[in-house]
């Protein structure tokens, strides 16, 4: 009678064999299990499944910043040659799970996180704008306020609740409670290092769509004012030069103080038109505001320059 010794058919019937013949014998010699993986003062157990489930248990407690260092960095390549693989990032919370949903490596970890999307973009503008030599770092938010990407703002303003997973280069006062609002209405650099609420620089640089998504969308408050006392209004009426709409929409949100603050110079908006303003459009801006009830510090209601103090606004 044949005899054939094999560790691998346990689960065969034993009247298989009987048909065939064969006598079926246990191997006396058993597999002595690998050594532990000592990674420093990291142990983990041999078995790939079993190390890998201790692995996903750590990595679904990191936030995507530190998932993506992870992925970074020296431990999950020497785990890889440790094991012998190189696919360790392939984690298993349960070995062979029956109900497997596909989320098993630290790519998928992170592709899955709600924040990648914020912090990619994030990431997109640090590159795209980095710190200058005196170690200023701009503001992605009021930069894409700044250039008019439209679709840019609508994503940091979808993904505001995630903020809070990342430190948005530890800039500008991010924190945990802070409120949609709160993140519209923060005082940060453009790419030219001056400093602007997201409103002021899309006011500034007359991008209409981005200004009404900050008001309707955001609550952006047009009538907050920089520490040199502009508001948005201010840098619209100086600046603008394709048409009056942008200065409409902002009218309709403001109040007649708003309308006729005057900056640390003195300047209302409207001096900021007479002043600074010599667009086409010039005229229409002024008539405008006048409208609205803006007056000026600097000029009479004729237009002509008087001085500071002596406009139609202390008359």
């Amino acid at each position: 009678m044949a005899s054939l010794a094999t560790n691998d058919d346990d689960n065969i019937d034993e009247d298989q064999f009987k048909s065939l013949g064969i006598t079926r014998q246990r191997s006396t010699q058993q597999k002595r299990a690998p050594p532990p993986i000592k990674i420093g003062i990291l142990v983990l157990p041999a078995g790939m499944e079993s190390a890998c489930g201790i692995m996903l248990n750590i990595l679904q407690y990191l936030d995507i910043r530190e998932l993506c260092n992870v992925k970074r960095s020296s431990l999950i390549q020497q785990l890889r040659k440790a094991f012998g693989s190189d696919d360790f990032e392939r984690v298993r919370d349960e070995a062979l799970s029956v109900d497997y949903k596909g989320r098993r490596s630290i790519n998928e970890l992170i592709l899955s996180h709600p924040a990648r999307r914020l912090y990619l973009l994030i990431e997109r503008y640090r590159v795209e704008f980095p710190e200058d030599e005196d170690g200023d770092v701009p503001t992605p938010i009021v930069c894409a306020c700044q250039h008019g990407r439209m679709d840019d703002v609508e994503l940091f303003m979808n993904l505001h609740p995630y903020h809070k997973y990342i430190t948005n280069r530890d800039v500008n006062g991010y924190r945990d409670d802070m409120t949609l609002k709160d993140m519209v209405s923060q005082v940060g650099k453009d790419s030219r290092d001056y400093e602007y609420t997201p409103l002021m620089t899309a006011a500034d640089n007359e991008h209409f769509q981005v200004v009404k998504y900050l008001i309707e969308q955001g609550e952006a408050d047009p009538n907050i004012a920089d520490r040199w006392g502009f508001n948005a209004l201010h840098f619209a009426a100086r600046l603008n030069r394709t048409n009056t709409e942008l200065i409409q929409l902002l009218l309709t949100y403001m109040p007649l103080d708003s309308i006729n603050k005057k900056n640390g110079e003195g300047y209302t908006p409207l001096d900021a038109a007479y002043l600074g303003n010599r667009s086409p459009i010039r005229q229409e801006i002024i008539a405008l505001l006048r409208l609205k009830g803006g007056k000026a510090n600097y000029f009479d209601e004729n237009g002509r320059y008087v001085g500071e103090g002596n406009g139609d606004l202390n008359d």
